[in-house]
């Protein structure tokens, strides 16, 4: 009975040794980005949050959406559409990259940058706009890009 209650009670606490503590989650940043021009025509917002595991490497969740010339507007519609780039660095290494596209609609999005090596934190998101013509002649712009700190 004894050696069963102390093999027990091993047990129990090698199990505790061996469970990875939870995961851990910063509070989310607000972003908010836009294509510079008079009209808004293309603009992007959301959240950014860390996400710290045990098991799993750190990552960055991206969640939000991007609007394409769906708000109301006294401005006449161009044949462009709107591209969201998002950037996760360490330091003023591009660590991943992801982009969404909206041609006169808003695109949801929920998408995580992390290093696929697993060794590089992400210490910093870099938000951009641009719009880009649907046809092969045509001039393409971009907002000022904004940069968020991830705590």
């Amino acid at each position: 009975m004894r050696l069963l209650a102390g093999l027990s009670i091993s047990a129990v606490l090698a199990a505790g040794l061996l469970a990875a503590p939870p995961a851990l989650a910063a509070e989310a940043v607000p972003f908010a980005a836009d294509s510079g021009d008079a009209c808004l025509r293309g603009s992007t917002e959301g959240t950014i949050q860390r996400y710290d595991g045990p098991v799993i490497r750190p990552r960055i969740d991206i969640e939000g959406a991007l609007l394409d010339e769906v708000k109301p507007s006294v401005c006449n519609p161009d044949d462009m559409h709107s591209t969201a780039t998002f950037s996760g660095y360490y330091g003023s290494e591009l660590v991943d990259t992801e982009t969404y596209k909206a041609d006169d609609e808003t695109v949801k999005f929920a998408f995580s940058l992390s290093d696929s090596a697993g060794v590089r934190t992400i210490d910093r998101v870099v938000v951009q706009v641009c719009r880009f013509s649907n046809t092969p002649f045509g001039t393409s712009y971009c907002g000022q890009a904004q940069e968020y700190k991830i705590p």
